[in-house]
């Protein structure tokens, strides 16, 4: 078995789990493909610079190269 078919096995057993639930996981993924939502990304240098009082960030940060 491929890694598609691994995946669309998994996805099947679940969705037999959460209907004994009563879940309907295709209505749930439809939902929420309605839904718009904002991640943050911080970095492990951005949180860094909360550890120690005074320090600052160090700038940067993975989206520097998206606008060079």
């Amino acid at each position: 078995m491929n890694k598609k078919e691994l995946t669309e096995k998994a996805y099947q057993i679940a969705r037999e789990q959460y209907a004994n639930l009563g879940v309907d996981t295709d209505k749930a993924l439809a939902r929420m493909g309605e839904v718009i939502i904002s991640l943050h990304c911080w970095q492990a240098d951005d949180v860094g610079g909360f550890e120690v009082p005074g320090s600052e960030l160090s700038g940067g940060g993975i989206h520097d190269g998206w606008f060079a």
